[in-house]
This record gives C-alpha cells, sequence and structure tokens, in this order.
C-alpha cells in the first residue's frame, strides 16, 4: 500500500500513471496535506500492513518536515516508510529530511527512477516491525 502525500492533483495523476506505466500494483491513497495523513495513518493500523509513504515537502497547511517530525514522534508510527517525492533539490532540504531518517530522497521530474527503485524495493524490503503501544 503507498500513501502519497501531494496537495497537487496533476502530480497525484502524474504519479498514479507513473504506477501504471511501470505496473506498479499496490493500491494507493492520498493525503492532502500533512495533517491528513497523519490521522489516516493512526486509523489504518500502520503496522500491520506494508506501507510506504511518499511526501511532498511543499504543501499548506502541515507541510512535509512538520508532518515527519509528528511522524517520528508517534510511538505507534515512527517506524513508517517514508520517501520525499519533491520539487526541490535544494542541499538544506535534503539534509534535512534524512536528518528526519527518510528511506530516499527523488524529485518529482524523475519518477520513472523513482517507480523502478519502488518496484523492487517495495517487494523485497522487510518492512519495520510493527510498534506495541
Amino acid at each position: 500500500m503507498f500513501l502519497l502525500v501531494e496537495d497537487d492533483e496533476v502530480d497525484v495523476e502524474l504519479f498514479r500513471r507513473a504506477m501504471d506505466a511501470h505496473q506498479v500494483a499496490a493500491e494507493l491513497l492520498v493525503a492532502n496535506d500533512g495533517a491528513e495523513a497523519i490521522e489516516l495513518l493512526r486509523n489504518l493500523a500502520v503496522g500491520t500492513q506494508k506501507l510506504i509513504v511518499f511526501l511532498d515537502l511543499n504543501m499548506p497547511g502541515v507541510n512535509g518536515f512538520e508532518f515527519l517530525q509528528l511522524l517520528r514522534a508517534d510511538a505507534g508510527l515512527r517506524r513508517t516508510l517514508v520517501f520525499i517525492l519533491t520539487s526541490s533539490s535544494h542541499q538544506r532540504d535534503k539534509q534535512q529530511a534524512y536528518d528526519k531518517n527518510v528511506a530516499g530522497y527523488f524529485v518529482k521530474s524523475n519518477l520513472d527512477a523513482l517507480m523502478n527503485t519502488v518496484k523492487s524495493y517495495a517487494d523485497s524490503v522487510e518492512y519495520p516491525p510493527t510498534t506495541c503501544v
């Protein structure tokens, strides 16, 4: 299962098309900002399923960095796998994201590379163990 945290409908559609083009078979959930994503994750029982979050950094409301801070502070969610998917290629943003333990950082213009990586990653990675709360 994938959760795309993205406020731009065009980017959501491009992500869906890239999944289809690369035959990535996963359920896709979408949240429009970090607050909606945190609420959705808390209601999903994340530890019981394979889940990867794809996170935009620049969003209104709760942005990507604020989302990561909330996620990592939550005992039930802190081990959630997160890939950054953003238009920002600034070194400062990359450093700040990796400081929050993201699994990878992709620029939106390179969706093919992301899908190739994710297709093999999602099938072969050992997902984090559940956290007892």
